[in-house]
């Protein structure tokens, strides 16, 4: 039986790993205690692509897949995690890994989309009214 494992990737200081190059939240690796590894893409500009494949929700990941970040950053997932596995990583179990680990990456992935949205609809409004001001003047 494997550790539980999680960490989050992407260009901002508060990731596990940090990137530059990529989106601030990229993508999220975990291994669950059987030690199958899942990989998550966090709704990115940039993309992730696991082998040639686009990666727009999350996929488990076999022994020989490739991971590339931004299309061109080849990500060694393996050493990732067993960079982890030597460290006390109860900090990332117990405050960031849900019990259904799969579902908390596709409710995050739906939280970036809405976010996205709000930010399109507020934009939107903005320009409506500087629209208006400019028929007023």
């Amino acid at each position: 039986m494997s550790k539980k494992l999680f960490v989050r990737i992407g260009s901002n200081p508060t990731n596990d790993v940090v990137i530059d190059g990529i989106d601030s939240f990229h993508m999220e690796l975990f291994r669950d205690t059987q030690g199958n590894v899942f990989i998550s893409d966090l709704n990115t500009q940039t993309g992730t692509r696991v082998n040639s494949r686009k990666l727009d929700d999350y996929i488990q990941l076999n022994e020989n897949d490739k991971v590339y970040l931004a299309e061109t950053i080849l990500f060694d997932w393996k050493k990732t995690l067993n960079k982890f596995d030597g460290e006390d990583s109860s900090r990332n179990q117990s405050e960031q890994a849900p019990k259904d680990e799969t579902k908390l990456a596709r409710n995050k992935q739906k939280s970036a989309k809405r976010d996205y949205v709000e930010i399109a609809i507020i934009y939107g409004a903005i320009l409506a009214m500087i629209w208006l001001i400019s028929l007023w003047f």
